[in-house]
């Protein structure tokens, strides 16, 4: 299956290989491609982990999925990586699209937060 590209352990190409299957899964909400990215963003590494994230956000495009967005904002809390945080931040802001009652209440607890791509 076209999920193997996931298990390369080269940046770049995982970097790549998680947008173009971002793009290609954009709005189906497939939890198998998701939990595959979910993979790739435990990992840890800043590259395919941002690009990883984006396209979970990719993935659930105005699905208003609240467990996916805390889940999202705790792994935000705790990662070391800016560009993994940067990349989840985006990914909640798609998850969101349409959804402008749910977002506004989002973005009222988020102001508050001590990290600047979250705010």
């Amino acid at each position: 299956m076209f999920l193997r590209i996931l298990e390369t352990e080269k940046e770049a190409t995982l970097h790549g290989a998680c947008l173009g299957i971002g793009l290609m899964a954009m709005g189906t909400c497939d939890s198998t491609i998701m939990n595959a990215l979910k993979n790739v963003l435990f990992k840890d590494k800043a590259i395919s982990g941002e690009a990883a994230a984006i396209s979970i956000g990719l993935i659930s495009v105005g699905q208003r999925d609240t467990e996916l967005i805390e889940e999202m904002i705790n792994l935000a809390k705790d990662n070391k990586h800016s560009k993994i945080t940067r990349g989840l931040a985006i990914a909640i802001s798609l998850n969101l699209v349409n959804c402008e009652n749910y977002a506004n209440n989002l973005i009222e607890r988020l102001l508050s937060d001590s990290n600047e791509w979250m705010r």
